[in-house]
Order: C-alpha cells, then structure tokens, then sequence
C-alpha cells in the first residue's frame, strides 16, 4: 500500500527552532532532533510555527514536531547563504548551507540568500555534491 503524502508525527527530543533541518533520532522510534551536521539524514524541515506565543522554539523535548508537509520548503540559511541551485546541508545549528565536495545533499536552493535568510528550497531525495 502506497503511503504517499505521509508526514510523521515525531516527537522532539530537545529544542528545535522553527524553519530548521530535523534528523530522526536513531535511539527512539519517532523521535526528532534539530540537524547538528552535514552528515545528518534530514527528515524534513520544521515549520514557522513557535510552540507557545512567548516562544522562539518550535518544539522542545517531549513536543511534537511541525514538520512542513510538502517537498518545497522554506528554510532558514547558515553562514556563506547560497545560490539558486545550491545543494543544501546542515550546519551545525540546523541551518541550511551549500554542500561542500563528498557531502549528502536533501534539498537544492530555488532562491538565493544571506545568512539568517528563509529561502525556499526543494527535496530532491539525496546527492552527492
């Protein structure tokens, strides 16, 4: 059976910021934690929502995660921004950053940005910069 369209429902396991790159936490079946690396398997990228209105996280330990549903998203850029085309990682806070030679890409850039710039970006499964 086909399970097109399927977003999972993870919870968090520490504080993930909104517009970020989100990992599985290989220790516990549905569970997520913000990306700390380019070498991370990126699920998908949370959305702009806060968990609360006096907060800047979009979940913290023990919160679902709101994840955005389709395969273009918008994410938020790290140092050195990117180009449209850019084959996107993470960096160590999540942010998305152009892949570097030998690096396993999720997404490419649709739009160019600066850092701490929400561009909007592509899931085109994974590649090798």
């Amino acid at each position: 059976m086909a399970d097109f369209g399927f977003i999972p429902n993870l919870t968090a396991s520490g504080n993930i910021a909104p517009f970020r790159f989100v990992e599985i936490n290989t220790g516990t079946a549905f569970t997520g934690q913000q990306a700390n690396a380019a070498s991370d398997n990126i699920l998908g990228v949370t959305d702009g929502s806060v968990r609360r209105f006096d907060s800047t996280w979009n979940a913290i330990a023990g919160d679902q995660i709101s994840l955005q549903p389709t395969n273009t998203v918008q994410v938020e850029l790290g140092t050195g921004g990117c180009s449209i085309g850019s084959l996107l990682t993470s960096d160590a806070d999540g942010k998305a950053v152009a892949g570097t030679s030998t690096q396993v890409c999720y997404y490419i850039a649709l739009e160019a940005g600066s850092a701490g710039e929400i561009v909007r970006a592509f899931r085109i499964g994974t590649r090798i910069v």
